[in-house]
């Protein structure tokens, strides 16, 4: 029992000395807007794609049907883009996630002034 005790605590000790993955960077914008949906996920996807995020796209709707996320990943970065576009609510939302902080952000502010324009 003892050497069953201390080969447990020596496996706790070394899952504690691992260091963990870094947590990603992750920016997110909303904005108010009062555009359908249809309308708004034409425009997202067709843009998204300019600026590289066509890799796995995909569009989830609500189960309602008047909602929707479209998330993607970047072609060439390792950066995640979700837009939450909720029309009942009046709102377009944006993350974008990645392990580089630089590039993640770059594609940020890129994705939000193409999507959103100057503030």
């Amino acid at each position: 029992m003892r050497d069953l005790l201390q080969s447990v605590r020596k496996g706790l000790q070394a899952g504690l000395e691992e260091p963990a993955d870094p947590a990603p960077f992750t920016y997110v914008t909303a904005i108010h807007s009062d555009a359908g949906l249809t309308r708004s996920l034409a425009g997202i996807t067709l843009i998204s794609r300019e600026i590289g995020f066509d890799q796995d796209a995909e569009t989830t709707y609500a189960p309602d049907g008047k909602s929707a996320t479209f998330h993607a990943q970047h072609r060439e970065a390792c950066v995640g883009l979700a837009v939450d576009v909720c029309p009942p609510r009046q709102t377009v939302s944006l993350a974008i996630s990645g392990t580089d902080n630089d590039i993640t952000y770059r594609l940020f502010l890129e994705a939000d002034q193409r999507l959103f324009g100057p503030c």
